[in-house]
């Protein structure tokens, strides 16, 4: 890991895939609730309340690793009076946890219409089975599973990514369970930790925002070694 970086924010959904690194990792994580990423709102000021807490014990210029995906523009106009952030340019949290932007971008021309899933999400009740018990629960069975469907419509293929970070046979079942729900197309794809480690090792182009300035405003990318986002 490189020593610069002195505290890591982090979402939930990247706890297994940190979880491998943990011999390496030698600052604190403070985590987000992976939820929040369907209300980018209360993502930006949670992610706020954590780069103010982490004020009150950095030494000014400090750096800290926003490891999170930019879910919704939450990190739009992100700051801190006194600490330098950065974090990965990726519009959502899929592309690290598959390995690559270019393994996304390959997935998403082959199949346009592909709704991923892994551990945590499913974990969190952020999937399509759950969200359709809560709406189930909450509009009653007909109109629940009306919503549910309008919500998936467009999509034809849930997705379950295999990192080798879990054991996933129960999860297999769950989106199994929901592709025949749904009536929609079971797959699998094999991420990595490459995308995982250049971070933790500032070996990709990243967004730097310095102090007192705006993620928005002052974007810059910092290159260090080796300037890329990691292929495959």
């Amino acid at each position: 890991m490189d020593k610069s970086i002195k505290l890591i924010i982090a979402c939930e959904v990247f706890k297994g895939e940190l979880e491998a690194f943990k011999d390496s990792i030698t600052v604190n994580i403070l985590w987000i609730e992976q939820a929040l990423h369907n209300v980018p709102d209360t993502l930006h000021q949670r992610v706020l309340e954590k780069i103010r807490d982490a004020e009150t014990y950095l030494k000014p210029g400090e750096i800290v690793l926003l490891f999170l995906g930019n879910c919704g523009g939450a990190l739009k106009g992100i700051s801190s009076q006194t600490l330098t952030l950065i974090y990965p340019d990726v519009d959502d949290c899929i592309p690290v946890i598959l390995g690559s932007m270019e393994r996304f971008k390959a997935i998403q021309t082959e199949k346009i219409g592909t709704f991923y899933l892994n551990k945590n999400w499913i974990d969190a009740g952020e999937d399509p089975l759950s969200s359709s018990k809560k709406y189930i629960e909450t509009y009653g069975e007909k109109k629940g599973w009306k919503v549910s469907k309008l919500m998936y419509k467009n999509y034809t293929h849930f997705t379950l990514i295999d990192n080798g970070c879990y054991e996933l046979d129960k999860y297999r079942r769950h989106v199994h369970e929901a592709c025949e729900k749904f009536d929609k197309i079971y797959s699998e794809e094999k991420g990595n930790l490459k995308f995982v480690e250049v971070l933790l090792n500032r070996q990709c182009e990243m967004v730097t925002v310095l102090p007192n300035s705006q993620s928005d405003e002052s974007k810059q990318t910092y290159q260090s070694r080796k300037a890329f986002f990691p292929e495959i």
